[in-house]
């Protein structure tokens, strides 16, 4: 009996340790059950090394113990039991941690119920060793540690399923406390919601807005319900009259719950892609899911829209229909029907970026020099000119302060290296577009030889592959060399480059930043150019 209760802690020791692991997961995948059994699936965490090589000694004691004398045979379970568990938890090692396990308050409740029931099914697992037959209770032992890892996450999804009503209540009084204090200062909130570039476009707008009233951004990626809510509860202040909303969705009806808290005034549409398509399912799906921010907006009210691919020229025609004032965003010759506000006249060094910022039916029309790599920034700052001018803000002065605009953090921002070496951190850009615009900055930056370091992109559902490949054969007319982080997972990309011409030798396959890091001092130098495209979270790399 001694023996199996400590085998048992010993057990739950391990299961612990893995259970943080686990619990990192969960969070990062915002607590979805099914996608945290999905990344569970893979065979490096069924089998990891620490389990075979504890169930192995388990099972070795427990065969020995039909040899054994019948009245030692009972000591036999608990001895092979703590045997195995001893050795799992000194030979487990967990995945170094790009984003580490924060200890919020949900997720302290989440371990808290989740150890409750791992001591509940340790207990009953010494119930049944002390009950089952002989030869059952011999080789139970290796049984339990060979299942172990599937018990992890299911530990963990059944405790914060306990917790749901719980955790409305909270998050419920949380939202009623900020749609409280939304209603007392009732600042001006411009929505930006899209697959791409809406974060961009928010930090753009927001330093725009600044000189003329004081203007507060959800930061970072607080794009959900509960990001925007906290944004309410511990940044807005009476003194902020404009609150710029990015809105982000998983699914339908979140970005509905985001306007029903804080109701915009405009509306900003960035694109529409497959961005979270494998969540979807459908990109019409995704459609309707950004067209809730428009369908929140008063009648009448303006929704500006890129207007420079079908889905989104098919959205402004759809908010038209409906009433709204559909101001459709674009550079010249490129939408894919008339547009309103245009973008032309393009000019790009490698220190500006320039073009013409006009709106006909304005009678407005500005020179616009903004110090941002790529492109697509130009669109970027058409929105926000747009929304600006709706605002009744002069166009003239927001273009003279566009030239003090820095780049989003982790978005086509340049970083020079001590060793002259520049780098190009695009790791928060993860679509189609995205990764193209990021391409395209990496041609247009001064550079002897021009590196990207990618692990692909990822959630696109049934064209992940597709696009991957695209992805690479069009890195292959600018790239001299591509890092590929994850041999599986780029598969796809490593086809798209030797399909655009890349030699073999150019392509150079890593699985840890340790190896980028080896790799890029082997193959780059002063005067290089490394676009870091795409930084995958944990829960997407390989378990070893």
């Amino acid at each position: 009996m001694l023996a199996l209760i400590a085998a048992a802690l010993a057990w739950l020791g391990w299961m612990a340790r893995a259970g943080l692991m686990g619990a990192r997961m969960y969070q990062i995948e915002e607590y979805e059950g099914p996608r945290l059994l999905a990344w569970s699936r893979q065979r490096a965490w069924l089998a990891p090394n620490a389990i075979r090589a504890g169930a192995a000694l388990a099972l070795i004691i427990g065969l020995a113990g039909f040899a054994v004398p019948g009245n030692w045979r009972p000591l036999i379970p608990g001895g092979a039991w703590l045997a195995g568990s001893v050795v799992a938890l000194v030979l487990w090692r967990s995945l170094p941690a790009k984003k580490p396990l924060v200890y919020t308050a949900r997720m302290r409740r989440i371990l808290g119920v989740a150890l409750a029931l791992g001591a509940v099914l340790a207990a009953l697992l010494v119930a049944a060793l002390l009950a089952l037959p002989t030869p059952i209770t011999l080789l139970g032992p290796a049984v339990i540690l060979v299942a172990s890892p599937l018990a992890v996450p299911s530990i963990l999804i059944a405790a914060n399923w306990l917790l749901r009503p719980v955790e409305a209540r909270i998050q419920a009084g949380y939202v009623s406390r900020a749609r409280a204090k939304y209603t007392r200062i009732a600042p001006l909130t411009i929505g930006i919601a899209g697959s791409y570039g809406k974060t961009s476009v928010k930090y753009i707008l927001a330093t725009l807005l600044r000189p003329a009233m004081e203007t507060l951004p959800t930061p970072k990626s607080y794009n959900t319900l509960m990001g925007v809510t906290r944004t309410i509860n511990e940044n807005l202040e009476p003194r902020h009259k404009a609150f710029v909303v990015e809105m982000d969705a998983y699914g339908p009806g979140e970005i509905a719950a985001m306007c029903r808290l804080t109701p915009p005034t405009i509306a900003v549409v960035t694109s529409i892609g497959p961005q979270h398509l494998e969540r979807f399912g459908a990109i019409e799906r995704i459609s309707d899911a950004i067209f809730e921010l428009i369908a929140a907006l008063p009648p009448g009210a303006p929704a500006v829209i890129y207007g420079g691919e079908p889905r989104s020229a098919a959205l402004a025609d759809r908010a038209a229909a409906a009433g709204y004032r559909a101001l459709r965003y674009g550079m010249e010759d490129e939408g894919v029907g008339p547009l309103d506000i245009i973008a032309a006249d393009i000019q790009v060094d490698a220190r500006a970026t320039r073009f013409t910022w006009r709106w006909p039916a304005e009678k407005l029309e500005q020179r616009v020099t903004i110090p941002l790599l790529g492109r697509h920034n130009i669109l970027n700052v058409s929105a926000a000119l747009a929304v600006l001018h709706l605002l009744g803000i002069p166009v003239d002065e927001a273009a003279r302060d566009a030239l003090r605009l820095e780049a989003a953090p982790h978005r086509l921002q340049p970083i020079h290296s001590p060793g002259g070496m520049t780098i190009i951190d695009d790791s928060y850009n993860a679509n189609p577009v995205g990764v193209r615009n990021g391409l395209d900055a990496l041609q247009q930056a001064p550079g002897r030889h021009k590196i990207l370091v990618t692990p692909g992109m990822v959630e696109l559902g049934a064209v992940e592959e597709e696009e991957n490949r695209r992805y690479g054969e069009y890195a292959a007319k600018i790239c001299d060399d591509v890092i590929l982080v994850g041999a599986r997972r780029t598969r796809p990309i490593a086809e798209g480059l030797r399909a655009g011409g890349l030699s073999d030798e150019r392509i150079h396959v890593v699985e840890t930043l340790d190896e980028v890091t080896a790799t890029l001092g082997a193959i780059a130098g002063p005067g290089d150019v490394a676009l870091f495209a795409n930084d995958l979270p944990d829960t997407y790399a390989a378990l070893k």
